[in-house]
């Protein structure tokens, strides 16, 4: 399995493991209300066998309230980021 797809109140979130700028990576994938789809990953696995084998078993610990825990807590951010910045800049 290279991804995992859950429906919660705010919305799809998608898992997705992939390989990132500098290797492997667990993305999680949403779309807040009036804003296109965003995403966040967690990093910093090592590009090698072992660094796969790791982000595979991060990934596989993913169930679906850790899923929407993780895209609620990064539409906040962004929510947050917005109002000090504003949309438009």
């Amino acid at each position: 399995m290279f991804a995992k797809l859950f429906e919660a109140e705010i919305g799809q979130v998608l898992v997705k493991i992939d390989y990132g700028d500098e290797g492997p990576e667990v993305r999680f994938f949403f779309k807040p209300d009036g804003h296109g789809v965003s995403s966040v990953a967690i990093t910093g696995f090592k590009d090698d066998e072992e660094g796969w084998e790791s982000a595979e078993k991060y990934f596989e610990t993913i169930d679906e309230d850790r899923a929407i825990t993780i895209a609620r807590e990064a539409i906040e951010s962004i929510a947050g980021l917005l109002n000090k910045y504003g949309e438009s800049q």
